[in-house]
Formats: structure tokens, sequence, C-alpha cells
């Protein structure tokens, strides 16, 4: 419309394209730990239920340990810029 073409209405900008991946690997990553526990949470699980490539989450979260903290700062916003500490034992 107007000089602007026409795919330009229909395709996110890659942020939002982003934020979209993140959010529904976040949402997946939250109901299969309500409804079948921590052990259920994998990146392949993940990806399947959020109908994302079996890449996405490792490529957003570089990990099961990232998306899990990213589930723990979503959730528990006291979590968030925390990094986990080697446990020591005095």
């Amino acid at each position: 419309m107007f000089g602007v073409p026409w795919f330009h209405f229909i395709v996110a900008p890659p942020r939002a394209r982003i934020e979209g991946m993140r959010e529904r690997l976040l949402r997946a990553a939250e109901g299969l730990l309500r409804e079948e526990g921590l052990q259920a949470v994998t990146l392949e699980a993940v990806a399947r239920r959020a109908h994302a490539g079996r890449g996405a989450p490792r490529y957003h979260f570089g990990g099961r340990q990232g998306l899990l903290e990213a589930l723990a700062a979503r959730q528990h916003p006291r979590v968030r810029g925390r990094r986990r500490v080697p446990h020591t034992v005095r």
C-alpha cells in the first residue's frame, strides 16, 4: 500500500520474531513444568511443544540450564541477574 511492498505488512520485524519465539518457548517450558515436572523440561520437548525447530531452545537460551534460569527469572523477578555460585563447605 502507498509504495510499501506488500510483504512489509505480513513479516514481523526480526526483533519481534525473536521475542515471539522466546515467549513461545518459555510458555512451552512452563506448561511442561506444571503438567509433567522438571524432568520433562528437555530442549527437544520444549521445541516440540512450541512448534519450533529442534535447535530453537539452544539458540535462544544456550541450553537447558539457560532455559531454566530464564524460566526462574520470569517466575521470580528477584532471581534476575543472579548467577549460580559454587557451593563451598566450611
